[in-house]
């Protein structure tokens, strides 16, 4: 599957695995959507916000790329799950959380 935002990712991550650069892009397309559903003011920060770009990235995976979806499901668990906790720490969780997907 061809998509530019992939080939984004692996040009700036090219030691990433497939599994990981379809979460990042999962992740970075659901935060456009939501972005552009309710605007670009909102609260980066806002715990709502922030489960509803995870629970869309986790869905469209599993429902466009199953086969990665398996293989990274117990990691979007593991974010929802203690989202609290990475919020208070940034994004920033996230992109080291990603990196370190399958190690």
């Amino acid at each position: 599957m061809s998509n530019v935002k992939f080939d984004e990712i692996k040009a700036k991550h090219p030691e990433w695995s497939e599994e990981q650069i379809w979460t990042a892009v999962s992740l970075d397309m659901q935060a456009d959507n939501v972005i552009t559903q309710k605007g670009e003011d909102i609260d980066s920060n806002d715990l709502d916000i922030i489960k509803e770009i995870l629970k869309g990235a986790k869905i469209w995976l599993e429902e466009v790329l199953p086969d990665i979806f398996r293989k990274v499901e117990q990691f979007f668990n593991q974010l929802l799950a203690s989202i609290k906790e990475w919020a208070e720490k940034g994004l920033k969780y996230i992109s080291e959380k990603i990196e370190n997907l399958l190690n």
